[in-house]
């Protein structure tokens, strides 16, 4: 349910910017680069990664996901967190398709949403 949620909320550009910038820090920093390397806001870079994820997660990666942000204080801004910085970390290559949802969104090989999951089981188990 709260990856429904996280996905519904941070699909939206104005409500991906409010977390962006709610998260702050670093993690802001580094959306605001890669959104203006990308030549778009920070909101829709954020909405459109998410968009991706919601489109080629699967079940694992959800499930995965639902794991790492249950029990948080504040899961959506979390779950949001993770499933970004897991897309910069993997340097997806960003393409900004609108509403024209058929096509990757991410290309590189194509980004993997379940990919994503093992990255991030492997750093979990590596500490």
């Amino acid at each position: 349910m709260l990856v429904t949620d996280l996905i519904h909320s941070c699909s939206n550009d104005k409500v991906a910017q409010a977390a962006t910038c709610c998260i702050g820090g670093a993690f802001a920093e580094r959306v605001r680069a890669a959104a203006r390397e990308n030549g778009v806001s920070e909101g829709r870079f954020v909405s459109v990664i998410m968009r991706d994820f919601a489109l080629r997660a699967g079940d694992e990666a959800r499930a995965e996901l639902a794991r790492l942000i249950a029990g948080c204080d504040q899961p959506i801004l979390h779950g949001l967190r993770r499933v970004v910085e897991a897309a910069l970390e993997d340097g997806a290559l960003f393409s900004d398709q609108g509403e024209e949802m058929g096509a990757p969104l991410f290309r590189r090989g194509g980004l993997s949403c379940t990919a994503m999951a093992r990255l991030e089981r492997a750093r979990l188990q590596a500490f």
